[in-house]
């Protein structure tokens, strides 16, 4: 049973996942003591110390420092939320995590997949880890884990970009910037929860009728907006299988 969690790495995925959690004992390591002070759990003074302390250990440092790491973590549990750091090149009793910016609030999307030498405990375990910070989704390989990297992993990001784009415009028409700002919150939290598991297509259909405004749109943003969007999400993952 895992009781003692260690965390190598505190920054912001880090610290959020380790903010979510509950009954655990959590140690932490990173090169920035102040870091691991501000989240007010234990501090090893090494990476090694903290590995041989812990039942489990969050990999949670860049690619490029995990890789000059010399670490030995035995037959621990290791669950890693390193994008383009593939299951051959992490412990064998190890979990591969993409979570997304949800996490700072508990609510993220986190795509997963085991090594083969993970346990049916380490998997029911890993499950109800990733469900105290947002969902969990299991999937069954490193090019998965890519792929739901470049959706949902940076998918954050596209969503934003999307709304910066509307305030833009918002503020082009002479309107306050708060009240866009405020208007847009309200517009994504409504507008998905009205989907509630419907296809997109169907719900676009309920906005857009014939010869009207959402048509009038549309009609602009054509084929475009979608191939584009399909073309970035494609070099997010080109970009996670070179990291």
């Amino acid at each position: 049973m895992v009781k003692k969690i260690g965390i190598i790495g505190c920054g912001v995925m880090g610290s959020a996942i380790v903010r979510s959690l509950d009954g655990f004992e959590i140690s932490g390591f990173d090169v920035n003591r102040e870091k691991v002070e501000s989240l007010g759990i234990a501090i090893a003074e090494s990476a090694s110390e903290l590995v041989s302390g812990s039942d489990m250990v969050l990999l949670a440092v860049k690619p490029q420092t995990y890789r000059v790491m010399d670490l030995d973590f035995g037959d621990k549990l290791v669950i890693s939320i390193m994008a383009g750091v593939p299951l051959a090149d992490l412990p064998d009793r190890s979990v591969r995590v993409m979570p997304n910016l949800g996490a700072l609030v508990g609510e993220s999307v986190n795509a997963w997949a085991p090594s083969g030498a993970a346990t049916e405990d380490d998997r029911r375990f890993v499950r109800e880890f990733l469900e105290s910070f947002g969902v969990q989704i299991e999937v069954h390989s490193d090019d998965e884990i890519d792929k739901m990297t470049a959706l949902t992993g940076c998918g954050p990001a596209y969503l934003y970009e999307f709304m910066n784009s509307l305030l833009e415009s918002g503020k082009e028409f002479g309107l306050d910037e708060a009240l866009v700002k405020k208007a847009l919150h309200g517009l994504v939290s409504g507008a998905l929860k009205a989907a509630d598991g419907e296809d997109f297509d169907v719900m676009i259909s309920k906005v857009a009728s014939k010869g009207g405004t959402t048509q009038a749109a549309l009609n602009v943003l054509g084929e475009g907006w979608g191939n584009s969007l399909k073309l970035a999400v494609k070099a997010a993952y080109a970009r996670s299988k070179e990291l």
